[in-house]
């Protein structure tokens, strides 16, 4: 189960079944969806000759093939119909990123005066691939069924994990929070699409997959926390959009380093310290250092023309090995500047304190001491209290928001506490986040810290995620907390897991996945999507513009 491969075998499949010159056509999403797992040049060696944008005007270009990948929507079809009363290709090769209706193709044939339309396919390629084991739709505010994206996008939603499924070739039984009507109604949305196209899933049978579809709302604390680890550090510090990441704020940039791109295919550094933390990190980048200067000396030591020839020969990946230094150490850099300036080790000290135990009146007191004090940022004060309001929901709550009101935090964002709350509080959540309703789970948890110790304060943290993988490894996850949707129930521990979060997932959840997959090789696979991938700022953007109902409600 790898979603990268999974796109790039039907990208890959596309180019090279369609001989000679040809355009390229995408839309607005398949272009992220393609660049995500390609890189241009890597394209054109598939004699693409051009990229074009569907909504942009085309050249005529009779002696090229269109070769189009884009999703069904009713604007695509359109404009293919367009398109088709004076075609700007010879050939047209139309390959749709789902399902296509009956009237939709009925529109196309009859637009297709000239016979121009060689192929129409449906190739399932309707989701961002992150990681191997980790894909995103790049929806965000997405955190109940009553928000405006919502009502919009639910249909992209559906879509998009439907075609999840086809991708990775699972026809899974389903399960969903219990807690939840958003994960009921995609269940039975996505239950629905299985049945009417049943014979798309027509796939060898190897045991019965799982697809979990959770909710955000399950664990708030994760998207809250600041991140140690590489690939979270970035998105969390400096976001990452469709793999790119802007540097222009930093200060003294280089033009070329405004925005970098980091993929995993391309850039073998980015590959091999995803996961690392932060400490770990600063000795990978002296070893990459060390390692340009030592070809930068070899370079410098010219004195053959065999010597020339090898430089040569070996410049451009001399040439790609300088600007993966260049683009690594300008990206700790501006993480070590952003960490500096704004205190943040020493407040993720305390979130970290906040999330994992349950010493109230210390914790208490070391919020406040962050929230009188003025070197701190109101944004991480905010948070604070936000943590504290999930921790201790009976706590001294309406006092830190006293206090935030006092040193000029303005109202709205006061007013996030008691929105959390109103869509995450505890009376509202599926599974055991803070480890207090089963009494062994909790000793088991002081336990483990007192004997254990802790290796590193930054990261004692687990999110809900963990536990539930846990359980299904155990075969003991909950019925009555994850019911099956169907009555037909599998018994069996499944070996290959599909879990789905609305609302977002975070990338502490993908090293989650990463970290399991690792331990269970042979045993058990997930792979782990999301409405958005959040980082904090997303996660209280999506939170700020919740119209929370009713907090006893059911969403």
């Amino acid at each position: 189960m790898d979603v990268i491969a999974s796109i790039q075998e039907y990208i890959n499949k596309i180019l090279t079944n369609i001989q000679g010159m040809k355009v390229l056509v995408l839309d607005k999403e398949t272009a992220g969806i393609v660049s995500m797992v390609y890189t241009q040049s890597e394209i054109l060696q598939k004699e693409v000759f051009l990229f074009e944008k569907i909504e942009n005007t085309k050249e005529k270009m009779l002696h090229m093939k269109g070769v189009y990948f884009i999703r069904p929507t009713q604007e695509n079809i359109q404009s293919i119909c367009d398109e088709l009363k004076d075609p700007k290709f010879n050939k047209y090769h139309l390959f749709f990123t789902n399902t296509i209706s009956k009237v939709s193709l009925d529109e196309i044939a009859k637009a297709d005066e000239q016979d121009v339309v060689s192929e129409i396919q449906e190739y399932f390629g309707d989701f961002f691939a992150v990681n191997p084991d980790t894909f995103t739709l790049n929806l965000p505010g997405m955190l109940t069924k009553k928000s405006p994206r919502w009502q919009s996008d639910v249909g992209r939603v559906v879509d998009g994990l439907f075609s999840s499924l086809l991708a990775l070739k699972k026809k899974p039984v389903i399960r969903y929070s219990s807690n939840s009507d958003a994960t009921r109604y995609l269940a039975e949305k996505i239950t629905e699409r299985m049945n009417r196209d049943r014979d798309l899933f027509d796939f060898r049978r190897q045991g019965e997959p799982l697809l979990l579809i959770l909710d955000r709302k399950d664990d708030p604390i994760t998207p809250l926390l600041h991140q140690w680890t590489y690939q979270a550090m970035i998105h969390e510090l400096l976001t990452i959009n469709n793999n790119r990441v802007s540097l222009s704020k930093a200060p003294g940039i280089k033009d070329e380093l405004k925005e970098v791109v980091l993929s995993l295919d391309h850039d073998i550094f980015y590959k091999e310290n995803l996961y690392k933390n932060f400490g770990d990190l600063g000795a990978s980048i002296k070893d990459l250092v060390d390692q340009y200067q030592d070809k930068m000396n070899t370079n410098q030591n010219i004195q053959t023309i065999d010597d020339m020839k090898k430089f040569i020969e070996n410049f451009p990946n001399f040439q790609k090995f300088s600007t993966t230094v260049s683009k690594h150490v300008s990206l700790m850099d501006e993480l070590n500047r952003l960490i500096s300036l704004d205190n943040i080790m020493e407040v993720s000290e305390v979130q970290q304190e906040l999330a994992c135990n349950h010493d109230h009146n210390s914790i208490y007191n070391h919020v406040l001491e962050i929230v009188n004090d003025s070197k701190y940022t109101d944004r991480d004060k905010l948070v604070l209290v936000l943590l504290y309001s999930i921790r201790y929901e009976d706590g001294r709550v309406w006092e830190l928001k006293e206090k935030l009101s006092s040193i000029g935090i303005p109202p709205k964002e006061i007013g996030l506490i008691d929105t959390l709350r109103g869509y995450a509080g505890a009376s509202l959540r599926e599974g055991d986040l803070l480890g207090t309703k089963n009494i062994f789970s909790f000793a088991r948890s002081v336990v483990k810290r007192g004997l254990q110790g802790v290796s590193n304060i930054y990261t004692q943290h687990k999110p809900l995620l963990h536990d539930i993988l846990d359980s299904i490894l155990k075969n003991k996850l909950k019925e009555t907390s994850y019911p099956y949707l169907s009555t037909t129930q599998s018994r069996e521990r499944p070996q290959d897991v599909i879990i789905f979060m609305v609302g977002g997932i975070t990338y502490e959840e993908a090293l989650t996945v990463y970290t399991f997959n690792s331990l269970n090789t042979g045993v058990c696979r997930v792979v782990l999507g999301g409405t958005s991938i959040l980082n904090r700022e997303q996660f209280l953007d999506d939170l700020s513009s919740t119209q929370v109902s009713n907090p006893s409600s059911r969403r």
